[in-house]
């Protein structure tokens, strides 16, 4: 057996048999699994994927557990003085640095390990959506990414451990140049700058880890990760070969060795500089779905002919190139597949394509965005708004179909939320939604005295507080007579005088209790029970969350009447057995024999679903949704499939989250302990 391989085992067997291994395990994994829960909430309606959120979530708490691992490795044989008698035996310093390094890399490894397998079992268990569309090879990546920092992070714990005789110094030391002082520089830097983040960027070290997690390997990085664990790991070699060099004569050899540590420190870091500055980056597929598009994609594409141009206008080096090219090159591919448009797929940068970068700029094309041109229409997204799959398709539709004149009016004086709001509780998310989908968003007085524009496709109530006046309601009410659709954002059963019309039309808000529905924050509930309707025919299992939602109930004037004056009802989501969406409809079927337009209404209970704050921090069906109902209102096909299409959501409710912190956060960690500490004592009992 080599002295590298002799070293591996002794150390780890050694390791294994220490009370801080267990503890050091434990603690881990009880903290990542706390960090990836709270990052698991954070990242609803996200971009980022569950093994990129596993990476994430592990690599604050990483360093210290190979700090922990590894702070004993030479302390220990230093305090106990084995270290001399390891010094007379004709083997290098090197072997038995590299063998102890090993025995920590694995430790640590094995630790990682057991975190996935945890994390995998509990979201299996507690949160399935989150693994939607995602295999266990899309974990690999993520494994990768802690595997190169946990390279460097071993080699300095190999190395504090040289300098030391306590262990728990060279643990403190190691947590101080691994955790403390690049976190603190980082925090410093924020808290210095004025333009913080956007100056300075994300912590490099987890900055890596996503690109790694993503599939987005930069090369230079990983090699200097490499380059800087070898240099741990020769001043470990170097320190551990000071030992043997005592007395005058080893003046000059001790000399020697401090010139030759420094020359290697000042070649690490130029290595690591030249790395950084010449970056290339291998990308690795980590779903196979990745090219996959929505339904509803596929369904624009097929339906576009001609020749669409695609420009991907911004530097080649941009971090958005990578996945926004991936999306733009699925898009063509799956255009080719349904027989669609052919997209002209190009890329300019507008440091070096200069003559296409002046022609995109004279059409009305901005820099840093992806540019959707079909004859003399052209669209520009900013890429620094994001670019998903929604909104490519729903640009490809604006840009290849004859322009709408149809209008959304909203209803202004009754403290109703607003497209040109911003903050939290506005509506200019979703009103921006409805511009990509032809839609144009204006505002309505109904006390004015005027008549309803012509290019009104609905009116939309967002969450009236104050009552609507006599004169409003009968202007309403000739509207809807007349063909006209209402959409209601419905807040309390009571606020609003909106709520007197609605009988009129077939339903009624009720203050009927809602119970045994599923809850994100105990206020809100998870709907998921959708009727058979136009609305809800592409959302599949999706679902939306409502927030205190109103209740609904049929009234005395649905399903009465006859001909084109029946109105029909429908509840279209329900939370139990209560419906918390309906829709009635006036005249349909009489209506196309008597070429009337059949009047529609669609009441939400609840107002605040589709606001912004809601939009940002839930990812769910809500945008869908409403869109549908939007589309369903305006005589159009559903717009919205209810499909993720690359934003997270964990499908977690409040009871499902506690469970899952449980069994992750005490449950196997406690499991972990006393199995490592049987081990340590069944050792410690032979020997």
């Amino acid at each position: 057996m080599g002295p590298v391989r002799a070293t591996f085992f002794r150390t780890l067997g050694r390791a294994i048999g220490l009370p801080q291994t267990a503890f050091a395990a434990a603690a881990f994994l009880s903290v990542s699994a706390v960090v990836f829960f709270h990052v698991l909430d954070a990242a609803e309606g996200g971009m980022l994927s569950a093994p990129v959120l596993w990476a994430t979530s592990l690599a604050p708490v990483f360093p210290v557990l190979v700090a922990l691992f590894g702070m004993d490795v030479w302390s220990g044989e230093r305090a106990s003085g084995r270290v001399d008698l390891l010094l007379t035996v004709a083997v290098r310093e090197r072997d038995y640095v590299f063998g102890k390094f090993l025995a920590v890399f694995f430790l640590s490894l094995m630790a990682v390990l057991l975190s996935l397998v945890s994390t995998l079992t509990v979201l299996r268990l507690f949160a399935p959506t989150a693994l939607t569309n995602v295999r266990l090879l899309s974990f690999l990546p993520a494994v990768l990414a802690l595997a190169v920092q946990g390279t460097l992070w071993s080699a300095v714990a190999v190395m504090t451990s040289s300098l030391f005789r306590s262990a728990a110094t060279a643990a403190a030391a190691a947590v101080v140049l691994l955790v403390v002082l690049p976190r603190g520089l980082w925090s410093g830097l924020m808290a210095c700058s004025p333009a913080g983040r956007t100056a300075f960027g994300e912590l490099p070290l987890d900055a890596h880890v996503v690109d790694i997690a993503s599939g987005l390997v930069p090369l230079g990085t990983t090699a200097s990760y490499v380059i800087l664990a070898v240099l741990a790991l020769f001043i470990s070699a170097m320190c551990v070969a000071a030992l043997r060099l005592v007395g005058r004569g080893a003046r000059v050899l001790r000399a020697s060795t401090a010139v030759a540590v420094f020359l290697a420190v000042l070649l690490g870091f130029l290595s690591t500089a030249m790395f950084a500055r010449v970056n290339p980056t291998a990308e690795v597929l980590v779903s196979g779905r990745s090219d996959e598009l929505s339904l509803r994609t596929q369904s624009v594409l097929a339906e576009t002919s001609g020749t669409i141009s695609i420009t991907a206008f911004f530097s080649r080096t941009d971090a958005a190139m990578r996945p926004v090219s991936r999306l733009l090159r699925s898009l063509k591919r799956l255009s080719e597949s349904v027989g669609g448009a052919r997209i002209d797929l190009r890329f300019v940068d507008p440091r070096w394509d200069i003559g296409a970068a002046e022609r995109l700029v004279r059409r009305g094309a901005v820099e840093q965005s992806v540019v959707i041109e079909k004859g003399r229409r052209l669209v520009s997204l900013p890429v620094g708004n994001g670019v998903s799959e929604r909104l490519c398709a729903s640009t490809i539709r604006r840009v290849c179909t004859p322009q709408r004149r149809h209008a959304v009016y909203w209803t202004v004086g009754h403290g109703e939320s607003l497209f040109d709001d911003y903050g939290s509780f506005g509506m200019s998310e979703i009103a921006r939604d409805l511009f990509r989908e032809g839609f144009s968003n204006k505002t309505i007085d109904l006390a004015a005295d005027a008549a309803i524009p012509a290019d009104c496709a609905l009116i939309l109530v967002s969450g009236a507080q104050d009552d609507f006046s006599r004169p409003e309601a009968d202007r309403l009410n000739a509207y809807l007579r007349e063909g006209g659709r209402l959409l209601v954002l419905l807040g309390s059963a009571r606020a609003g005088g909106i709520v007197s019309l609605l009988p009129t039309w077939g339903l009624r808000p009720a203050e009927r209790p809602i119970e045994n529905v599923r809850t994100l924050s105990g206020s809100d509930v998870l709907v998921s029970d959708f009727t058979d309707h136009a609305i809800t025919a592409t959302l599949g299992a999706s679902r939306i969350v409502l927030d205190r939602p109103v209740s609904f109930e049929p009234s005395a004037a649905a399903d009465s009447g006859t001909g084109a004056d029946r109105i029909s009802y429908t509840s279209v989501a329900s939370a139990g057995s209560v419906a918390v969406v309906s829709a009635t409809e006036r005249g349909v079927g009489a209506g196309e024999d008597l070429a009337l337009r059949p009047t529609r209404v669609v009441a939400i209970g609840d107002s605040s679903f589709v606001m912004n704050g809601q939009l940002s921090a839930r990812a769910s069906a809500n945008r869908d949704f409403f869109l549908n109902c939007v589309a369903w209102l305006s005589g159009e096909d559903a717009v919205g499939s209810g499909e993720s299409e690359g934003v997270f959501s964990s499908g977690m409710d409040r009871t499902s989250r506690t469970r899952g912190i449980l069994l992750s956060a005490v449950g196997v960690p406690a499991a972990v302990f006393l199995i490592l500490s049987a081990v340590a004592w069944r050792r410690r009992r032979r020997s």
